[in-house]
């Protein structure tokens, strides 16, 4: 039987009872995504959507697995309000088929549906180096928010990362940073800028209180644990309201820097492969969006060298009249 709860609250939700032969179809799809090596929260978003899925087809008059038909699988995937399910809902047919539950795969019958890809927020250069100066490092907790600050915006590490950084995963000696993403489970290593190694050594040596603490980056009020990741998120905003700068409808998080280091890569011609790898992102796509952004940004430049090539033509020919 499926564990019908999480003990998570905020991924929580609510499932309908299956009846047996259902529930051990998709107990058996849960543990075929363990044996593959999947995340917890991946698992419990597999559950979530099987449950719904299998719901919807049970609506149908279609009680066991193998019953499932082209038209039961239609009927469903009508009934399903989020389009977002449906690359999920194919993936469960076809581990349907390829384990025996039926004899042809289904997966075809799901509408195709594209996720759209949203352009990721950058900063440019300028406007980075004026977040980063205008952080008050002689105020209380300053050179700790000054130093989390650059990991994110020179290194482009994630601000689960920072907040839960230890000592073992700062290398002084070799220059080098070294972990393991909670996000992916992939280990990455970066190398330890001179600013971002000042910014630490400043921190570690006249602000941070010498509590007995495997975390980098503490609270400076009680219980000394390690900042949480809205501290980092909110280390980032007011960094950025400080500045001045307007984010329009761009992210005011940490991951913006990661966009926005990945886009300079991708500016400096750097592989695609090299920036993933630098990034620690395990999808082999996982750039393209930024190679979009680089054709969005050309063609702007484009369009706005066309611009000023029809104002300069507009200008000689209205000088033209006038003589």
């Amino acid at each position: 039987m499926r564990q019908k709860t999480n003990e998570n609250k905020s991924t929580s939700c609510v499932y309908q009872e299956l009846n047996p032969e259902m529930d051990a179809f998709l107990a058996g799809y849960l543990e075929d995504g363990r044996h593959r090596g999947l995340r917890e929260s991946t698992i419990h978003l597999h559950d979530k959507i099987g449950d719904y899925f299998l719901s919807a087809v049970t609506e149908t008059g279609c009680l066991k697995p193998q019953e499932m038909d082209a038209h039961s699988i239609g009927a469903a995937c009508l009934r399903i309000r989020s389009r977002w399910y449906l690359s999920h809902i194919r993936t469960f047919l076809r581990y349907a088929y390829h384990s025996g539950y039926t004899g042809r795969d289904y997966s075809g019958v799901v509408p195709l549906f594209k996720r759209p890809q949203p352009y990721p927020s950058v900063y440019t250069a300028e406007e980075i180096l004026k977040i980063e100066n205008s952080v008050d490092q002689d105020s209380p907790h300053g050179k700790r928010d000054y130093a989390a600050l650059l990991l994110a915006t020179r290194l482009g590490i994630r601000s689960g990362d920072i907040s839960s950084m230890t000592f073992k995963e700062l290398d002084f000696e070799g220059n080098l940073v070294r972990l393991t993403q909670h996000k992916t489970g992939i280990p990455i290593e970066l190398p330890m800028v001179p600013d971002v190694k000042d910014a630490l050594k400043r921190y570690l040596q006249e602000e941070r209180s010498d509590y007995d603490s495997p975390y980098v980056f503490l609270r400076i009020v009680p219980p000394y644990s390690h900042i949480s990741v809205q501290a980092i998120t909110k280390i980032v905003r007011t960094a950025i309201a400080a500045a001045g700068i307007d984010p329009g409808g761009r992210k005011q998080g940490p991951h913006a820097f990661r966009s926005s280091l990945a886009s300079s890569m991708v500016n400096d011609n750097i592989p695609y492969e090299v920036v993933r790898k630098t990034l620690g992102h395990t999808d082999q796509n996982a750039i393209r969006s930024y190679a979009r952004l680089d054709l969005e940004q050309l063609r702007g430049e484009l369009l706005e060298q066309m611009r000023g090539a029809l104002r300069r033509a507009l200008a000689r020919q209205r000088i033209g009249h006038e003589e």
